[in-house]
């Protein structure tokens, strides 16, 4: 049985051992939005694969890729994200089917995109990674089935926070100027962008692994460990 049947089969019988009505459980336990997303993430987890611009990065925002209107704010972080694919792409830290297509052709399988997520501090919806981890657990490799190693992303994503939060101490010792602008709020926003606009001092020829949102949470982190207490 191929793996895309598995899953079929798996989240069938996971929908029998629920044991009130559907009826009763989209109107007492799931809210409109959760039951939504449940749907929509049960629908695309049975496909084989996932376009990664067109499908895997708006299923990551819990947008269906079939039809959506989406406001600027979120349109502009769906740019930003599709920018980091492309990064961690080219270092081999997101696995392509078929990566000697163009970049708009590229497709992903949903568990390698999650763990990319995953090691990239993304943060997704709770109905996709509850799914994805039943997935896992549920379906079973077969022996000709590669499974993705993702040891040495998490060592080289390891690296990188390390290497972000030398350069946030750096910056907070030698230009403080530059960084705090009245607004606390800002300083890991601040931190994060020179970070980035130098990046060759920090990273040499590589590109960060964490995208600026994710520089922005680990230093906003780092920051509150290190306040003086009172």
């Amino acid at each position: 049985m191929d793996i895309i049947n598995r899953i079929k089969v798996a989240l069938h019988h996971r929908n029998k051992e629920i044991s009130i009505s559907k009826e009763t459980q989209e109107v007492v336990i799931y809210d409109e939005e959760h039951l939504r997303l449940q749907k929509l993430y049960e629908k695309w987890v049975c496909k084989e694969k996932w376009l990664l611009h067109k499908e895997g990065i708006p299923l990551l925002f819990g947008i269906d890729p079939e039809h959506y209107d989406i406001e600027e704010d979120v349109s502009n972080k769906m740019l930003e994200l599709w920018k980091h694919a492309q990064e961690c792409v080219s270092k081999k830290l997101l696995s392509i089917i078929n990566i000697d297509d163009s970049a708009q052709q590229w497709e992903v399988l949903a568990i390698d995109l999650y763990r990319w997520a995953m090691i990239s501090r993304i943060t997704v919806p709770t109905e996709f990674s509850a799914l994805i981890a039943f997935v896992i657990q549920t379906v079973k490799p077969e022996q000709n089935e590669p499974i993705l190693a993702i040891a040495e992303f998490d060592s080289l994503l390891q690296k990188h926070k390390e290497i972000v939060l030398g350069a946030a101490t750096s910056l907070l010792v030698n230009a403080p100027e530059k960084i705090n602008t009245g607004k606390v709020k800002h300083i890991a926003m601040n931190i994060s962008r020179l970070i980035v606009e130098n990046k060759q001092q920090w990273f040499g020829e590589n590109e960060p692994s964490l995208n600026e949102s994710a520089m922005i949470d680990l230093i906003n982190d780092y920051i509150e460990l290190i306040e003086p207490i009172n």
